[in-house]
């Protein structure tokens, strides 16, 4: 399994999640430092995710029609330079905020034509019968990334503050490297850039159900019960704690996910029953999100959104390996952007909806509200995505 290229894709793929993770808690924590306002953490969910929302289609075109060796290696270049913007506004006497949304505007625009060519790029640089193992791999090492994030920007805040985000350029050397130690793959010509071929993955998704299926479970769940945004508010207002306590719980999931990918990495066979696995381990992420709403001490919290992530993950690579194994190689890319549309949409406005609900209900109304709509979403699914709940093995 192992090849040059999968080793340079785990390398670009860890320095790259280092960066987002690091810079996602050191924005949020000195920018609700800075101004104490909830919402500004939603606009900058909302600054991230516009680009996605209107850029995915034409990204999965690219995906498709250009080396995705070269896009990686541009959208990382791209976030460097942005990294050195961010790192100019943070250091100002004065914090200008909508400079700061700007810069992660155009951060938002580079990663929406980095996730289809990443996402579309591991089966050609393995063999089918070792898809299931690299996913886990590359989501055990995306999660390890995520882990040590978090740690690294609480103790540079409390050791350099502000600074930090020049320090942080360093891992972009790492992710630089990495995408460069990737083979060069052919090319695959989708088309000219017609609405109709735009909307090929589109088209793909509504004639497959199972496919529409693993990527609208984790679109709702995480849209309505994802609580991450919600840890500076938290940290601060209900448990009394400091950055440490943010680093550490920020990196909770990751080290829940982390250790379940690592045990999933070394299994040789599919997942028996993998619907069943999947919905199952749906409920116990709900479960962990009422967890942590209740949760009074940081050790509470910590034990919550372990279990959050340990959970996630299970469902990440059941649903990522189905996307994978069951799109056609031509059309991967454009099916990979729609993902990346549900996973931002997920993600960046699960973050905004969590900003916003704080606003209006406090850090716990809105965990608890979160948790109240995922349940919500399992059972609506297991209704309408049945066939997904019935897949025994992820091979077709």
């Amino acid at each position: 399994m192992w090849t040059k290229g999968l080793i340079g894709l785990l390398i670009g793929r860890i320095a790259t999640t280092l960066i987002a993770s690091s810079m996602s808690v050191a924005i949020g924590w000195h920018l609700y430092q800075a101004t104490g306002d909830a919402f500004d953490l939603a606009l900058v969910g909302l600054f991230h995710v516009l680009p996605i929302l209107t850029l995915s289609l034409v990204a999965g075109w690219v995906a498709d029609n250009f080396s995705r060796k070269l896009i990686l290696l541009c959208t990382a270049t791209t976030q460097s330079l942005v990294m050195i913007i961010v790192a100019l506004v943070m250091s100002s006497d004065e914090l200008n905020k909508w400079a700061l949304f700007a810069s992660l505007f155009i951060m938002g625009v580079a990663r929406t034509f980095f996730s289809p060519a990443i996402q579309s790029i591991l089966p050609n640089l393995v063999a089918t019968e070792h898809v299931n193992r690299a996913v886990a791999l590359i989501s055990s090492s995306w999660n390890l990334a995520l882990m040590i994030g978090p740690f690294i920007a609480g103790m540079l805040i409390g050791w350099v503050d502000t600074q930090l985000y020049w320090y942080l350029l360093v891992f972009s050397i790492f992710t630089l490297g990495g995408f460069a130690m990737l083979p060069r793959l052919p090319k695959l010509a989708a088309g000219k850039m017609t609405v109709a071929v735009l909307l090929g993955g589109v088209h793909y998704l509504r004639s497959n159900r199972v496919v529409l299926g693993a990527m609208s479970v984790d679109l709702f769940i995480v849209l309505g019960g994802s609580v991450l945004a919600l840890l500076p508010i938290f940290v601060t207002d209900v448990l009394n704690a400091g950055p440490e306590a943010l680093g550490l719980l920020r990196a909770m999931p990751a080290i829940g996910a982390t250790i379940m990918g690592v045990w999933l990495t070394k299994r040789k066979s599919n997942f028996s029953h993998a619907g069943k696995a999947l919905f199952s381990a749906l409920i116990v992420f709900t479960c962990s999100i009422f967890v942590f709403a209740v949760s009074k001490s940081v050790t509470m919290a910590a034990v919550a959104l372990f279990i959050y992530g340990a959970s996630d993950m299970v469902s990440v690579i059941i649903r990522n390996a189905i996307v994978q194994v069951w799109t056609p190689d031509e059309l991967r890319g454009r099916v990979s952007a729609v993902n990346s549309l549900f996973i931002a949409s997920s993600n960046e406005l699960g973050d905004f909806r969590a900003g916003l609900m704080a606003s209006l209900l406090g850090p716990v109304g809105a965990s608890l509200v979160g948790g109240v709509f995922a349940i919500g979403v399992v059972g609506a699914s297991a209704v309408l995505f049945k066939p997904l709940m019935l897949i025994k093995k992820i091979d077709k």
